[in-house]
């Protein structure tokens, strides 16, 4: 997580930086959960003297597809409170966020689930159809050629005068004919 810090109005101090560090690492089981790899977190701590208000804001960016960013600001007396304050809604979004994704995993599971469910319905029945031989007298091998040719068909089943059995003759890619005989 690449952490950019931001004082307005303020020296961002060791402490501070080391607890908005600490607090941010806290995120990161979110993130790995969620499959974020790459985020940046930009912090930034405004003091308005005359009001005598501490401000602290933070953005996190997602930069993985369907990333977004999450933004989150606190105001009050002390900085340190500020700042706890923004991480847990900070915290608060991204469980909500981790949520709706998982959320959109399970419908889309389910949505696949129902249509694997809907193409297996398919009784066997209208998958297959029964044909009868569309040439019901005896061919030859030249014969079923000249026929295969004359109907732009890419097969023909037929009987063959010579031996008696089914055969098929079979246009290839290449243009050439193939016959198929037991």
């Amino acid at each position: 997580m690449k952490v950019e810090l931001i004082g307005k109005g303020i020296e961002i101090s060791e402490d501070l930086r080391s607890m908005t560090e600490h607090g941010l690492s806290k995120l990161e089981r979110h993130l790995k959960e969620m499959g974020e790899g790459e985020v940046e977190a930009v912090v930034t701590f405004t003091v308005e003297k005359h009001r005598e208000r501490h401000r602290v804001d933070i953005d996190l960016y997602l930069k993985t597809p369907g990333g977004g960013a999450l933004h989150a600001w606190e105001e009050s007396n002390d900085t340190y409170m500020s700042l706890e304050f923004a991480l847990d809604d900070i915290d608060k979004q991204l469980n909500r966020l981790k949520d709706r994704r998982i959320e959109v995993r399970k419908e889309k599971a389910r949505e696949k689930a129902k249509h694997r469910d809907e193409e297996t319905a398919v009784p066997d029945e209208e998958l297959i159809a029964n044909e009868r031989l569309p040439i019901a007298k005896p061919l030859g091998v030249e014969e079923a050629l000249m026929i295969l040719q004359d109907q732009d068909r890419f097969f023909l089943v037929f009987r063959n005068k010579d031996s008696g059995d089914l055969n098929v003759i079979y246009r290839k890619k290449s243009g050439k004919y193939g016959l198929v005989a037991p």
